[in-house]
């Protein structure tokens, strides 16, 4: 399997996540009112006017809406926008929805990346329960020695982003709250649902047959190369794939035409 981690040559660590962890609610309530033919500072406008985040500030409206919301899921594209607006629309999982924000998330975000496949799934391997605020600490200090996080955080927006990625590793499901700092790991698969249609997302995104098991994406659900194609090939063809496997070549065979019919498909 090709490798899943960032390397430290090229990787510099940033505190973006403190702006907000996976914000479920705020990005699906964003993403009911939010249209692709709207220009980015009238959807603003609009968000800070209509109130649609609640009591939040408008300094505070316009972070989440800029740093989090336009951030992963409008630039380059607004692609991951599109898809996440169709899944909420559908008839799937609430869970898919939240499979696909961390997909984005984490492609924003090496932080959010490394750690799930670094810390959080090696925990899961090992039997691990919990994870806490000192785990996620401990990887940052490594980050900082190895020139990810560059210049060093100070004590306190280390601690606050450790909490972020708790809190974002909780908001998907992957951990249940315990007490403050301490969260408990949960045996978290991903859906069929969910695995379909990043599946699909890569194929329309141009990754050929023969790598797409091995994107990086799927190392956030703790899938190796073979975990995926054995999935795929178990969900079957009345989800609208087929997986062919000769040795090392795999051709998949798709009876839908875009991801706006496979979710149709799913949802049926």
């Amino acid at each position: 399997m090709t490798s899943l981690t960032s390397s430290s040559k090229d990787v510099r660590y940033t505190t973006s996540i403190v702006k907000g962890a996976a914000l479920v609610g705020e990005m699906q309530k964003l993403l009911e009112n939010w249209q692709p033919s709207e220009p980015y500072d009238a959807f603003l406008g609009r968000v800070q006017h209509q109130d649609m985040l609640g009591k939040s500030t408008a300094y505070r409206t316009k972070d989440i809406v800029r740093r989090v919301f336009a951030r992963r899921l409008l630039i380059p594209t607004d692609e991951p926008a599109r898809l996440l607006k169709q899944i909420m629309q559908s008839n799937l999982p609430s869970s898919t929805f939240n499979e696909m924000l961390l997909v984005y998330s984490s492609r924003k975000d090496p932080l959010i990346h490394d750690f799930i496949l670094q810390e959080f799934w090696p925990a899961v391997r090992s039997g691990r329960n919990i994870i806490d605020t000192d785990t996620v600490l401990t990887f940052l200090s490594g980050a900082t020695y190895d020139g990810r996080i560059d210049p060093p955080w100070s004590d306190n927006v280390e601690l606050r982003v450790a909490r972020s990625i708790l809190g974002l590793l909780r908001d998907v499901g992957f951990l249940r709250e315990t007490q403050r700092g301490r969260k408990e790991i949960v045996n978290y698969r991903i859906t069929d649902e969910g695995t379909v249609i990043l599946a699909r997302e890569l194929y329309e995104s141009g990754v050929s047959d023969s790598s797409l098991s091995e994107h990086q994406d799927w190392g956030l659900f703790g899938l190796s190369r073979t975990d995926v194609l054995d999935r795929l090939d178990g969900i079957g063809e009345e989800r609208g794939l087929i997986v062919q496997r000769a040795g090392s070549v795999v051709r998949l065979t798709w009876f839908v035409r875009s991801m706006e019919e496979m979710i149709n498909v799913l949802a049926r």
